[in-house]
């Protein structure tokens, strides 16, 4: 965790891309570098990894928590919503005798760290591909509770890194935590003796689709009976798939509370569910 100035300078907005951006000026600052008040996480903890990095520190794991500063109107105080903001860069792990060069953090690395916020908190969200000025294109979202946009997620611009005079991908998330609501109570229910049956099943569709809405197609199909659902495979073949098309491979397990189920119970579901990923999303499930 790190503690950053309250305070920004002016050429910040213009370092991030986001040059003419309205921020609070004070009326007596410290000194030119430090004459306005912040208005996002990100620029402190650049700050704080450059220093690092000139230090031969090989992998960040930062994070700040505090509030910003929205300029308002009709000469009103400041909005002061709490943020909360990370960033990663070098290694995703310590290298080892099995893996001596472990990959760089990346956009899903920042993904995992936010998911551990909020799935922690029991709050339902998403990521949705949005572009940043300040984010790499192609790797930014825009971090979704409800149909409100409350932060963003992605790697930074390599335009922005080279400003802070680093040379390596940078993965963060800043996120507005006085638009996440409180943790809903918790429901527990009786842990079934029953047996899972689990499927795998490849799932084509256009690479357009996130997958997230592939897995509430197939959430919703699958119903009641779909106790768990994730993709753990990616394949593109334009000679086998057809051009634009990907194949999702999709680990699907079904459970009843009271019985053990039924290979036909189970055949009944999945053509709910291919039927459902067809009819919604134009996708269809793959033989081999």
């Amino acid at each position: 965790e790190v503690v950053g100035w309250s305070f920004a300078g002016p050429e910040l907005h213009e370092r991030l891309g986001l040059a003419g951006h309205d921020a609070v000026v004070l009326a007596n600052p410290l000194s030119s570098e430090l004459s306005e008040l912040r208005t996002t996480l990100l620029g402190s903890l650049l700050d704080i990894a450059r220093r690092n990095r000139a230090r031969g520190i090989g992998s960040l794991r930062l994070f700040e928590a505090g509030a910003v500063y929205l300029k308002a109107t009709g000469g009103e105080l400041p909005a002061e919503p709490y943020h909360l903001a990370a960033l990663l860069s070098g290694p995703i792990r310590r290298p080892s005798w099995r893996e001596p060069a472990p990959p760089a953090a990346d956009f899903f690395a920042a993904k995992g760290a936010l998911a551990a916020v909020l799935d922690g908190l029991g709050v339902p969200w998403e990521a949705r591909p949005a572009p940043h000025r300040f984010l790499h294109p192609g790797r930014s979202a825009e971090i979704v509770l409800g149909e409100a946009a409350v932060g963003w997620l992605g790697e930074l611009h390599p335009q922005v890194v080279a400003a802070w005079d680093i040379d390596e991908t940078i993965a963060a998330f800043e996120l507005d935590l006085d638009a996440v609501p409180e943790p809903p109570t918790s429901l527990y229910r009786d842990v079934t003796g029953f047996p899972e049956v689990r499927e795998d099943l490849a799932v084509v569709v256009a690479d357009s689709v996130p997958a997230a809405r592939v897995l509430a197609v197939l959430r919703s199909a699958g119903a009641p009976l779909l106790h768990r659902a994730e993709v753990f495979d990616v394949y593109r073949d334009a000679q086998k798939l057809g051009a634009g098309n990907v194949s999702l491979a999709v680990r699907l397990a079904y459970r009843a509370a009271d019985r053990t189920l039924t290979d036909a119970e189970v055949a009944r579901h999945r053509q709910k569910i291919a039927g459902a990923l067809e009819q919604e999303l134009g996708a269809r499930v793959r033989d081999s």
